[in-house]
């Protein structure tokens, strides 16, 4: 072995692994002369058969295969030769290996916890994809993929027979764990399952390249100077043991699944494997070989090729995520450049954007940061319009965000339309000598440009937005320097955002009707599951309609009937009640508090509605039928029986539903998450509470000192007392700090910009606020 394989040492291995006279599992002969053959392409089936026939059990798995209804024969295989001939040397080799290695080794597990036939099913499924892969990759020896794919997790069996440890009650500790199975044995058994197979597989005398492959398979290693083939086969195998467990073929049951090393996506072109239709071929092999080995294996018509496709998808993105290589160096880029970033303020990216549930909270942490590293007057991220090409401002900071959120700028316009077009990273350091910038839009605002950066947002390098930072609060220019960070920033964002709307996009299919836009059956089962929750959310009085669409002359409802009603019940019914489209024309409706003679009023506003809407001759044999059921505290319990005593008998298949394209859909998505929160927003913006707290401010325009009194506060705007000596005047820049009077004594730090000036009272607002301020919440709402 050279330098290239670091393996453990033998003193290493006894420190996990007991050897207390039992027999560890050898490699089989068969399969280890296989192996030997397979690269010399002069091999003809006289040598493969040569080897069959020196283990009577493959001789007899052979001609059983052969002769099983797989392949269909009309006479019955009696003679060895004519068996190998038939099946051809690559499926002998591979059903030889196989078998072998499953009899000889993984049937020796020790403990219940560790399902040795869930393990070999996921060995089985790795070892079979990372073959397929490795014939479209054109990989000179898909066979070693085929064996590679198989070890890979070998370690783990030693563990089990040999381990120090009891390794079933590690798995069963670990199943709800978050964390990465790997990182867990090395923290609790001492070593990771790809050492250990690592290490027998080279004691074992198999090619150097299956042994980097087993070692490999869940770790970095571009530092090790691989050639093309030895890198392309560890990211095979990597790649099909991460597919594999994204679609539930794990080696037991666990929570979270592996993590790609970005070594994977640079050896593998994923547009030339085509990964759907790999995994297809995959759980068709893997199905037709199943009974052999006593497992079940779901059927590959189970699997819709969307949502598969979309899980792939959001793991590669959790994938980049968890390795954030962007973060890592933005916070190098910060260290060497500590001008940048002010002494009171920290930065903080990966652990708020870890916990960010929408594309929404996505874009604040990111604005924010960027607010809180650049101080610029005024930064915006915008997005594309796909039908157009034209940019949005979706986000909006600084100040003069009013006027531009929401605005178009056509497309290839000015600094961010040049970004959008070319996807290239930019700064204008002097926009008075660069052509590029659009005059109209400081027109529109009132504002004068000094100097701008920007830089792309990209997925699968096309470009999807910008984020665009104009002019510094300090008045200086912006730097090379700044460019990089932001860079880095920008891909970290991108990334953020992909996972974001997968999660989001994943969960509108589950639970949304993609016609109506309501909530779907799996959802109103959701809700009844949890009786509990259940009673707590729709309180003392419960109601209940069942409402049907009746046609005329059997005719089906049309679509444009079923969004109008779909319409009428969001129009009449309040925010707190839940719409559901239960199944083809037949919505169900939960009114939250509601007794039997409110739900009977609300029963005729939408019937009336309906009548009044659907009066066209072409639907005049459209008609809706309403059964309203109420029940009480008590009884509420009795309403998820009747619900599930009349509508849970005869459950349809639901359709499933195609996930749309990131550019499309990602400004659409944004735009309903912030109408959405608009009611709250607007209540937030308008609520004052009256204060009298003392402060201090530092101007930074003069960099000037002094004290303030806080008369006023809300979670957007803040009313000051400042001395008539000091000069404060609209647009200023002030760092305002005081203490609540909550019990705490809450510190709050912000930066204000001036908006109102009257003697001595002075209106502010909060210039690059926090996306949650945890302490001044709780105090407004207090």
């Amino acid at each position: 072995m050279n330098d290239k394989l670091i393996l453990p040492s033998k003193s290493e291995i006894e420190k996990v692994l007991k050897f207390d006279g039992k027999e560890l599992p050898i490699f089989p002969q068969a399969a280890s002369k296989l192996l030997e053959i397979s690269r010399d392409e002069s091999t003809s089936i006289k040598d493969i058969l040569k080897i069959v026939e020196t283990d009577p059990g493959i001789s007899a798995r052979v001609l059983e295969i052969v002769n099983s209804a797989i392949y269909g024969l009309q006479r019955k295989i009696k003679a060895l030769s004519e068996a190998v001939v038939l099946l051809g040397v690559d499926e002998i080799k591979k059903l030889t290996i196989g078998m072998t290695v499953f009899q000889k080794m993984f049937k020796s597990g020790k403990t219940n916890q560790f399902d040795m036939l869930l393990f070999w099913r996921h060995c089985l499924s790795v070892a079979v994809l990372s073959m397929e892969i490795a014939k479209k990759m054109r990989y000179p020896h898909p066979e070693e993929a085929y064996v590679a794919g198989l070890l890979h997790d070998v370690g783990k069996i030693f563990f089990d027979i040999q381990g120090r440890k009891n390794y079933g009650e590690f798995i069963h500790n670990i199943s709800t764990s978050q964390d990465q199975i790997i990182e867990k044995e090395r923290k609790i058994l001492g070593l990771g399952h790809d050492d250990v197979g690592a290490f027998y597989c080279s004691l074992w005398k198999l090619p150097e390249s299956i042994v980097m492959a087993v070692k490999y398979h869940h770790q970095r290693f571009n530092y090790l100077h691989l050639s093309k083939e030895e890198a392309l086969l560890i990211s095979m195998v990597s790649l099909s043991n991460f597919i594999c467990w994204t679609q539930g073929i794990g080696s037991f049951d666990m929570v979270r699944p592996p993590i790609l090393s970005p070594e994977v996506e640079e050896s593998i072109d994923f547009n030339k494997i085509d990964i759907i239709k790999s995994i297809n071929l995959m759980n068709k092999e893997v199905e037709s070989i199943s009974e052999f080995y006593n497992f079940v294996f779901p059927s590959a018509n189970q699997l819709h090729e969307n949502l598969l496709w979309t899980n792939f998808k959001l793991c590669r993105v959790n994938t980049k995520y968890y390795h954030q290589d962007s973060l890592a160096k933005i916070q190098n880029l910060l260290q060497t450049n500590e001008n940048v970033l002010s002494s009171d303020l920290n930065f903080e990216l990966g652990k708020p954007l870890a916990k960010a549930k929408t594309i929404k909270e996505v874009l604040d942490i990111v604005m924010f940061q960027i607010g809180c590293i650049f101080e610029p007057i005024h930064w915006s991220l915008l997005l594309k319009d796909p039908k157009n090409g034209d940019m949005i401002f979706s986000v909006v900071v600084g100040t003069n965000k009013e006027k531009l959120q929401g605005v178009r700028l056509p497309k290839g316009e000015g600094v961010a339309g040049y970004i959008m077009e070319t996807g290239e990273y930019l700064i204008v350091e002097d926009v008075s000598k660069d052509n590029r910038l659009n005059n109209r839009m400081d027109k529109y605002t009132g504002f004068k440009t000094s100097s701008i950066i920007g830089t792309p947002l990209k997925t699968e390098n096309k470009t999807f937005g910008v984020i665009e930072l104009i002019d510094k609060v300090s008045g200086d220019k912006f730097t090379p320097e700044e460019l990089n960070i932001l860079a880095s920033i920008s891909e970290y964002a991108a990334i953020a955002i992909e996972r974001a709307y997968y999660n989001q996009a994943l969960t509108k299919i589950a639970t949304i009707d993609s016609l109506t836009d309501l909530k779907n059956r799996y959802s109103l089962e959701r809700t009844l599951c949890n009786k509990e929750a259940m009673l707590k959310r729709y309180g003392p009085n419960t109601s209940m309609m069942i409402i049907n669409i009746n046609k005329g002359g059997g005719r089906q409802a049309a679509d444009k009937i079923l969004k109008k009603l779909a319409l009428i019940l969001k129009k009449t019914l309040r925010r707190e009640d839940d719409i559901f489209r239960y199944e083809g024309d037949k919505f169900i409706v939960l009114l939250s508090r509601t007794d039997s003679e409110t739900a009977v009023l609300a029963k005729r506003r939408i019937l009336n509605l309906f009548d009044t809407i659907t009066s066209d001759k072409d639907e005049i044999d459209i008609k809706i039928s309403i059964f309203v059921h109420s029940v009480e505290t008590d009884h509420a319990k009795g309403l998820v029986s009747f619900i599930e005593e009349k509508l849970f008998k005869n459950k349809p298949d639901l359709k499933e539903e195609p996930v749309g394209n990131l550019e499309e859909n990602l400004q659409p998505l944004l735009e309903q998450e912030i109408k959405d929160q608009k009611p709250e927003n607007e209540k937030a913006k308008t609520y004052r509470k009256k204060v009298s707290l003392m402060g201090e401010f530092i101007q930074l325009k003069t960099k000037s000192y002094g004290r303030m009194t806080v008369e006023g506060i809300s979670s957007r705007e803040i009313d000051l007392i400042i001395s008539s000596e000091q000069r404060v005047q609209v647009n200023d820049f002030l760092d305002i700090k005081f203490h609540l009077d909550d019990p705490k004594k809450s510190l709050l730090e912000r930066r204000v910009i001036v908006r109102e000036v009257k003697n001595k009272y002075v209106t502010a607002e909060f210039h690059n606020p926090p996306p949650y301020s945890k302490s001044l919440g709780f105090y407004l709402l207090s």
